[in-house]
Order: C-alpha cells, then sequence, then structure tokens
C-alpha cells in the first residue's frame, strides 16, 4: 500500500494536478471569505478572474515563461521588487481596530509581555482572542518589532524563501516560477496586509529544509548541535511544522551514530527547554499554565485526528527515498490535517466566516517547491531526450 503511494510521486501529471489543486484552494478560499465583505466588485466576476489567473500561472509556465531567457539578474530583481512589494503591504491598513483584524495586535503585546517577563497566554487582545504564540516564533519575531513594524516578517520570510529556492533550482525561469507563486498568493498577500505570521513558520521551515538539504546531503546530522539548536528553534514556532521536520530528518536519526543522536538531542532539550521556561515562568502557578497555555490554542483539532496524521508521518518518513518526496508529502499530509481541522469547525457548527482558513495556507511553501520539483524533473527529462 505505502509503495504505491511513493509510486504515485513518480507520476508527474498526477502531482501537477494535486500540488494546482491545493495551491488553488488556499486562495480561493481566501477569496471567497473576504471578497463577500466588499460590495465595489460581484464575487462572481473576481471567482473568474481569479480562475484564469490561476490557469495561466500554471499554464502559462510552458506557454510563457518557459519560453523567456530569464537571467540571474532578472531574478535578483524580481526578489527585490517582491521585497519592497511586501514591505509596502505591511503598511497599507491605517486603520486595523476598524477591519477587525487583531494579530497585529497580538504580536506586539505578546511581545512586549514576552521581552518583560510578564505571561502573555492569559491576555486577551481587543477582539477577545488568547494568543498561541510559541517562543521560538516570538523570538523570530523580536528583530522586526525593534525595526517598527512587525508585518516585516513576511517581506522577510518571502526574501529567505527565493534565496532557498535560487540555491535549489539551477534553471532561472523554475527559480522565477517559485518565486512568482509566493509572492502572488493572495493568502500570503493577506498575512502581509494584516502585519501576520503564520505563513512566515512554514517558509522558513521549507527553507531550512532545503538549504540543509543542499549543504549537508547524504548525512544531515555531521553538525548535530547546530542542527539541534536550529531545530529547538523551528519546533518552537507552530506545532505543525514537526510534521516536514520528521519526513526530512527522521529517517536519517535513526541511521547516525549514537554520538550524534546524543549531541542532537541535547542541543534540542536545552533550547526547547530554555524557550519553554522564558515563557512559563512568569505563570503564578501551575494551575494556570494547565488553565492558560499555547498548545490549547495550536491544538485546536481533534486529538485523535492530530495522532493519526502524526503516526501517518513517522510510517511515511520511513519510505522517503529523496528529497522531493519530502515536500510532496509535507504539502498532502499539512493540508488534510488542516482540511481536517476545518471539517471539524463545520461539525461544531461554525459560521463560514469563523473559519480559520489561514490554516489551510500552513501547505503554501511545500506546494510550490513540490511544484518547482516536478517542473525541473520535467525539464531534466527533455534535456536527456
Amino acid at each position: 500500500m505505502i509503495n504505491k503511494v511513493f509510486d504515485f510521486f513518480e507520476k508527474e501529471k498526477g502531482m501537477k494536478y494535486i500540488m494546482f489543486f491545493i495551491y488553488f484552494i488556499i486562495n480561493a478560499l481566501f477569496l471567497i471569505k473576504y471578497g463577500i465583505r466588499q460590495d465595489k466588485v460581484p464575487v462572481l466576476i473576481l471567482i473568474v478572474l481569479f480562475c484564469v489567473f490561476h490557469f495561466l500561472i500554471f499554464e502559462g509556465y510552458n506557454f510563457f515563461i518557459k519560453r523567456f531567457k530569464i537571467t540571474k539578474q532578472t531574478i535578483y530583481l524580481f526578489v527585490l521588487f517582491n521585497g519592497i512589494f511586501y514591505v509596502v503591504l505591511s503598511h497599507l491598513v491605517k486603520d486595523p481596530y476598524q477591519l477587525k483584524i487583531d494579530r497585529w495586535q497580538t504580536i506586539e503585546y505578546s511581545l512586549d509581555y514576552w521581552l518583560h517577563g510578564k505571561y502573555i497566554y492569559a491576555t486577551k487582545n481587543f477582539m477577545g482572542n488568547i494568543p498561541s504564540y510559541l517562543p521560538g516564533q516570538l523570538l523570530l519575531l523580536v528583530l522586526f518589532r525593534f525595526l517598527g513594524n512587525v508585518g516585516y516578517i513576511q517581506a522577510a520570510s518571502l526574501v529567505l524563501f527565493s534565496f532557498a529556492v535560487i540555491k535549489e533550482f539551477k534553471n532561472n525561469n523554475i527559480r522565477f516560477f517559485g518565486i512568482l507563486l509566493l509572492g502572488a498568493s493572495l493568502s500570503f498577500i493577506y498575512e502581509a496586509v494584516c502585519k501576520s505570521d503564520f505563513i512566515s513558520s512554514f517558509i522558513i521551515t521549507s527553507a531550512f529544509i532545503m538549504f540543509w538539504h543542499r549543504k549537508f546531503e547524504g548525512n544531515y546530522f555531521k553538525e548535530p548541535i547546530l542542527l539541534g539548536v536550529i531545530l529547538g528553534i523551528i519546533c518552537l514556532t507552530r506545532s505543525v511544522v514537526v510534521i516536514p521536520l520528521i519526513l526530512f530528518l527522521f529517517q536519517s536519526f535513526l541511521n547516525t551514530n549514537w554520538e550524534s543522536k546524543i549531541k542532537f538531542s541535547l542541543a534540542f532539550l536545552i533550547i526547547v527547554g530554555t524557550l519553554l521556561l522564558s515563557v512559563l515562568l512568569p505563570a503564578e502557578n501551575f494551575d494556570y499554565i494547565l488553565q492558560y497555555n499555547p498548545l490549547q490554542m495550536q491544538g485546536q483539532s481533534n486529538t485523535i485526528v492530530v495522532l493519526f496524521f502524526l503516526i501517518l508521518t513517522i510510517i511515511f518518513s520511513l519510505y522517503i527515498k529523496n528529497i522531493q518526496q519530502v515536500f510532496y508529502l509535507s504539502t498532502i499530509v499539512i493540508f488534510c490535517l488542516m482540511s481536517a481541522h476545518l471539517i471539524e469547525q463545520g461539525i461544531r457548527g461554525s459560521s463560514y466566516n469563523f473559519f480559520n482558513i489561514t490554516y489551510l495556507a500552513a501547505a503554501l511553501p511545500f506546494c510550490i517547491v513540490s511544484s518547482c520539483f516536478l517542473l525541473d524533473r520535467k525539464a531534466k527529462i527533455e534535456t536527456e531526450i
């Protein structure tokens, strides 16, 4: 059964449609949810334009992008333009209170509480929501707070992702395509406008996987202490990032020597323990932590469902043969897990306006990299022919 799943990954056409479907659904839900809140353009027209645009992006690679000779200088200029564009987006909203956008406020007071030694998980924002930020994400956001706008993390994430794609792929047209998919994503644009940081956790994770694979292909545990430190931080950004990290590293962890295992584990536990203590020590007592903690907010899905996907991820990780399969499976498993959460919301009777469709965007960067791998494989086959 599992071997058949991995055999399907070799079917380029089928995988291409799966990745297009996931990318399309992630962004289409954003269009529908927020398109119906405005009355300037009929939603039906927006949907038609959206469908045409996405068809042109995916099918247009062969008809347009592939036909141009894109240089490395063009790629760098494109990255620079995107970075500036996303910095501008983070300044668009002048009155987030009126638009009922609360993420920026949650980030800012969570950072303020954390830096001043206060407990962050018992304070509600102006919309009555409690923060769920893990300390790894707070650590990554500190720099942008001092720069004056936490929304800059999206621009920084886009630039980081762009350079990871440039490093991983040698074909400039594929590089351009990958960067375009992220920059043109409605869900990512929404995050930048709202000064949110959700997708950045998964962009950073996908970029790390690409960089680490390129640097240490053949022995991912060559620098176990450094790996333990990096993973200690990344794993405490969003709980779901453990899925691609397990797919990427679990098999290698089992195969590495005991010295590397011990060094990695100690470094990982020290970083995780230190970061967790930084947010938990200010609590009044242990019961207070049990009542107000980030895992309650980040683990809204049914425990059985989460355990099912986690066990499935571990099993799949034992059969992975290459980096492409890491990204394929990361995309599919994360998307299915987040879809299960939306289905749970529907069963509980939540209205569409309150669906946390943002969670689906966790699969976005892995979906984009998977699409690039599929194009890269096709290009190599055509070159050999």
